[in-house]
């Protein structure tokens, strides 16, 4: 007899044997069980969660002999035949290669007739999400008005791209992601049926890297079990995916955590050299760095992943060199990076930056006021964290996000223990801080800020910036940070504000002895060009060669046909 695979020998028969989907088992079963049967499904996830196996065991329950029932006798000729893949009226299609207006008309024309054996014709299409929009719109007709013998059932692990007239006709289940415990109860049955040795950390191991698939758990049991001669060790899985084993996450956390770049990525290029897999290394590292966060917290062994006695005491003796808040940071950076070491065509470069922004972490913090007791912490954290003036934020460098100054360490506060003058660095210091503030800081790098008793003064050559900082996106922004900075609300007067001309400018001034910058600002266009692009500002106002005066200009002479004066504006 030819070897059948463990993941289809393993293969749910009924709905019984189903693991992880409740949901769905309870939904399909009650509407057998009370005759209530839709004339279309659709079960959508990830890959291997159980959809086709499902759809199979539909197929069974719906034209078993002694049914329709909930659960199919497995013996009668209809079963059988659906269970070796011989029934005629239970049709599965892969939608990745009949993906055609042609071939959804075939499907038309077959699902017209009744069934030649069956109670129901099953029509199972695999992967609908491939076919094409002419394939769709043919479907449509046969869903409003389906023959009273067909059932479909639709398959696909991307629902997004099915059109909404689809999905308006069907009923659709979501098959969830199975968790690790789950695959893991199915694997130790697997191994005490077929006679396979394995150690609990190899089905830990082999659990937790199936993430979250029946069918991928399988496949590495079964391929760890013909390597192992039938034999499964947690180092013979971890040799197979090209795992590099907790202790040499450790080793790498333990060199981030020393802050050394160097031996950092020493201990990286070295792994790689041993063959490990880029992306099991990334997932040890986040493993490690979540374990030493939570037992830092909450200092409960329980909570961690499955370690040795070794490796557990060197979780606790890397947790000793930073506190809680540092952990949850260095963790926060470390699961951000994702796409920068799983989503890019150059992973190593991509590691090694996280490596570097692990290493970089204390820079960017000021640690204030430490307590770290041996024991349990009691109450909240005495430890107090307070941005650094950088050139960039943290997030955009460290690929984290913003730390938000507490109220010990906020701008304000140190503003009224120091100088008035220095309220005007503070409120952008706070508005640094925000989100969604760019644009109006841009306007404030051109203007000056002063607190004159009650009030805040803000002054700007030009009256046009000034009406934009009024604008209902920024207004009550710089309220709220000046009342922030100063302690208590002021009332801001907004003032443009006289320079005193150069010579150059006091040639370029017109028969009305304005200045030209006034001038310039009173054309339309260049009102709407500055407010059109956020942030511009007018770095130079020139007259066109020869002198000639700005059109609009009071007592502008006429111009002849083709001269105009010229006004030139620059936009950061």
């Amino acid at each position: 007899m030819a070897y059948e695979a463990l993941a289809r020998k393993w293969r749910p028969k009924g709905f019984d044997e189903v693991v992880g989907q409740g949901h769905v088992t309870r939904a399909l079963a009650n509407a057998i069980s009370l005759g209530k049967i839709h004339h279309a499904y659709l079960f959508s996830g990830t890959r291997g969660v159980g959809k086709t196996t499902f759809a199979r065991i539909l197929a069974r329950a719906l034209n078993c002999e002694k049914g329709p029932t909930a659960s199919p006798c497995m013996e009668c000729p209809a079963c059988r035949e659906i269970l070796a893949g011989a029934a005629t009226d239970v049709q599965e299609i892969d939608g990745a290669s009949n993906t055609g207006i042609d071939d959804v008309r075939r499907l038309r024309e077959n699902a017209a007739y009744a069934p030649s054996r069956l109670r129901y014709k099953i029509y199972i299409i695999d992967e609908v999400h491939m076919l094409s929009k002419s394939a769709f719109n043919g479907l449509l007709k046969i869903l409003e008005e389906p023959p009273p013998h067909t059932v479909f059932v639709f398959a696909t692990t991307e629902p997004n791209r099915i059109p909404d007239t689809i999905l308006s006709r069907v009923q659709r289940f979501d098959f969830r992601m199975l968790s690790d415990e789950e695959i893991r109860k199915r694997l130790k049955e697997m191994a005490e049926t077929e006679g396979i040795q394995c150690e609990e950390d190899a089905i830990g191991l082999m659990s937790r890297y199936a993430f979250g698939s029946m069918r991928d758990g399988q496949s590495i049991f079964e391929q760890a079990a013909v390597s192992g001669s039938g034999r499964i060790t947690a180092s013979l899985v971890e040799e197979m995916l090209g795992l590099v084993g907790t202790e040499a996450a450790i080793d790498l956390a333990g060199a981030v955590a020393s802050g050394g770049a160097g031996e950092a990525i020493g201990k990286f290029s070295a792994l790689l050299s041993r063959g490990a897999d880029m992306k099991y290394l990334y997932l040890s590292l986040v493993d490690v760095l979540r374990d030493a966060a939570v037992w830092k917290f909450t200092e409960d062994d329980r909570l961690l992943f499955r370690h040795s006695p070794s490796s557990l005491a060197r979780i606790k003796e890397l947790c000793g060199r930073k506190s809680r808040e540092e952990w949850m940071f260095l963790l926060d950076i470390a699961f951000r990076s994702e796409k920068d070491v799983l989503g890019t065509e150059f992973p190593r470069l991509g590691f090694e930056l996280l490596l570097l922004r692990l290493v970089n972490a204390p820079g960017l913090l000021d640690v204030v006021g430490m307590a770290e007791d041996s024991g349990p912490q009691k109450g909240p954290s005495q430890t107090t964290f307070a941005r650094r003036p950088m050139p960039a934020p943290a997030s955009a460098q460290a690929g984290a996000p913003p730390l938000h100054p507490s109220p010990a360490a906020s701008p304000g506060a140190e503003v009224r223990k120091g100088r008035e003058g220095d309220l005007w660095d503070a409120l952008l210091k706070n508005l640094g801080a925000k989100k969604k503030t760019v644009l109006l800081l841009g306007l404030l790098s051109q203007m000056k800020g002063r607190r004159e008793g009650d009030e805040f003064v803000i002054t700007s050559p030009h009256q046009i910036h000034l009406d934009r900082l009024r604008e209902e996106d920024k207004w009550p922004v710089l309220l709220q940070a000046i009342a922030e900075v100063a302690g208590k609300k002021l009332e801001v007067r907004l003032v443009v504000s006289g320079e005193k001309k150069s010579p150059e400018a006091e040639g370029a001034v017109g028969k009305g002895g304005d200045r030209p910058e006034k001038r310039a600002l009173s054309d339309p266009l260049l009102t709407e060009v500055l407010r059109e692009f956020e942030g511009a500002t007018i770095l130079e106002v020139r007259p066109a060669p020869g002198g000639t005066p700005f059109p609009g200009a009071a007592g502008a002479e006429e111009q002849a046909p083709g001269e105009s004066g010229e006004e030139e504006a620059e936009g950061g």
